[in-house]
């Protein structure tokens, strides 16, 4: 899968392309631009998918309507997994690092998860506290994806976010680079000088240095 690297202001066409060839790429990063033209584009493809689903239910039958219903559904799994990614990318070009990330998405999907579990054995209470608790969590990372790009760097580099001080993994670094060095100057010998020799018409020679 494609490693996705998007920096400036992103374009509609590129973020789509990005969003597809990206789809289970976490790695990489995603500017603002390039996240909110993705989320744009996975709700506009998720109502076609829904409306699809409408007409080709109505129209199939037997095995048929069951291949429709697996593969309209395979569609939205690829696509929410594809919406993770991009939200994950989209942290990370905040100023993240991995860990938080993948800590805030276990966390916010966890406590949904067991909100809906003590729903349905009548705890209410509990239920409504852990619903509650990864709705907050959920808005926090939307308030992220509206940050700007590297909104968290910090002077140095810990466990939670990116430092300044931090060599940029899409750079080529020092070692990679070509060196150039100078020539050494050719080195120069004095040839000795060859005399000249004047013949004359009388048989006589001259040498002349």
């Amino acid at each position: 899968m494609k490693k996705i690297e998007e920096k400036g202001r992103v374009m509609f066409e590129d973020a789509v392309s990005d969003y597809w060839h990206g789809l289970f790429s976490f790695g990489g990063r995603s500017t603002r631009s390039g996240y909110w033209w993705s989320v744009f584009n996975y709700f506009a493809t998720i109502y076609f998918l829904a409306l699809a689903a409408v007409l080709l239910t109505g129209l199939s039958f037997g095995a048929a309507l069951m291949i429709v219903v697996l593969g309209l559904t395979g569609c939205m799994i690829a696509m929410l997994i594809g919406n993770l990614a991009v939200s994950f990318r989209r942290l990370r070009d905040v100023g993240l690092k991995t860990a938080p990330i993948v800590i805030l998405n276990v966390l916010i999907y966890a406590l949904l998860i067991i909100g809906v579990i003590e729903m349905r054995v009548s705890a209410l209470v509990l239920a409504n506290v852990s619903t509650l608790a990864g709705l907050i969590l959920s808005i926090i990372v939307f308030i992220f994806t509206l940050l700007p790009t590297d909104q968290f760097v910090a002077e140095k580099e810990n466990w939670l976010v990116r430092g300044k001080d931090s060599v940029d993994e899409t750079q080529p670094t020092a070692a990679a680079q070509p060196q150039l060095t100078k020539a050494a100057p050719a080195a120069t010998t004095a040839s000795p000088s060859l005399p000249t020799v004047v013949f004359y018409p009388d048989g006589r020679e001259q040498e002349i240095k």
